[in-house]
């Protein structure tokens, strides 16, 4: 004898001329007669009514890998399962949980099917972009910014956008084994912290202007609060690397990996979170100086730190 699985909108089928036949049912997109001698028993499930995407478009950068966004209605549909499939997987996987990972360039459709027998489904149209013009880094990218400054694509050290570069104490333009106050160059536990300047952006304290030459540099806190006032932000993985996406008043997008930061010999919160130096000292302290922090929530500008902590940096050119 066999079981019979039905949503309960479907049972008024029951109340046909048909009955005392079987129950008529809408299965894999038919109907179906059932005649009551094959059924023992019937069971009546809410089935999914509905799936939707909260975008229906989405861009990927080339590398790129991204949890799309989507919702099961009802929420309490007694089976829930979903199948997830590409029509072009070349250019766009996804896996079973609808984390869709940017292969190359084009264009393909996501496609997500309820596995209830419902046949209800949803579609996301996924575009691949380069994030740069090439592979030869780093590149100079515009954001269309107010002051007209534009951003570098990689961290000092790095060699591509995901790179998480170097970890540099404010003001020392090479990396160390380890990052205290004793080791910071411009302190003394007599004499306390050596004043190199308010704002190094450009000197030799600058460790993008060193590394990279002129006219990279650090960016100033002023700076920093531009990028983080008129451009967007998305948390996202690029090349298996977490970090966010920024999106510049322009359209144009850069990446900046969650490095963490080093301290003593540890490396802390590496793709958990991101610490960036400003070219700007704390004026209320002369041993901080102002960052930028990036994490999974959130990202803010006015992130101050101790000057002797490896932080990463990102270099900027023009006004």
């Amino acid at each position: 004898m066999r079981r019979l699985y039905i949503s309960f909108a479907l049972l008024l089928s029951v109340l046909t001329a048909e009955a005392q036949y079987g129950i008529r049912v809408w299965k894999d997109g038919k109907s179906v007669l059932f005649p009551i001698a094959n059924i023992d028993s019937i069971r009546f499930v809410r089935p999914v009514t509905d799936i939707y995407f909260s975008d229906d478009v989405v861009e990927l950068k080339e590398g790129e890998t991204r949890q799309l966004t989507f919702s099961v209605l009802p929420v309490d549909a007694d089976t829930k399962g979903l199948t997830w499939s590409s029509s072009t997987p070349s250019v766009a996987s996804v896996d079973a949980q609808g984390f869709v990972t940017a292969v190359s360039i084009g264009t393909s459709l996501i496609t997500v099917v309820a596995t209830d027998d419902s046949g209800v489904k949803a579609e996301c149209q996924v575009t691949v972009k380069r994030l740069c013009p090439d592979d030869h880094h780093p590149h100079v990218i515009d954001l269309g910014l107010p002051s007209g400054t534009k951003w570098c694509c990689c961290n000092v050290g790095a060699s591509t956008p995901e790179g998480y570069g170097g970890y540099y104490a404010w003001g020392e333009t090479s990396e160390k084994s380890a990052y205290n106050w004793d080791a910071y160059a411009y302190y003394n536990k007599d004499t306390g912290y050596v004043n190199i300047g308010s704002d190094i952006a450009g000197t030799s304290y600058d460790v993008a202007t060193v590394l990279m030459g002129a006219p990279w540099r650090m960016p100033s806190a002023e700076l920093l609060l531009e990028f983080v006032n008129y451009c967007s932000r998305q948390w996202t993985m690029l090349n298996g690397v977490n970090g966010i996406l920024v999106t510049g008043l322009n359209g144009a997008q850069i990446f900046l990996p969650a490095a963490g930061y080093q301290w003593i010999d540890d490396l802390e919160g590496a793709s958990t979170y991101g610490y960036y130096w400003s070219s700007s000292l704390y004026p209320s302290h002369d041993g901080k100086a102002y960052g930028l922090y990036i994490g999974p929530i959130e990202w803010y500008w006015s992130n101050k730190a101790s000057r002797g902590c490896g932080r990463s940096v990102r270099a900027v050119c023009g006004d």
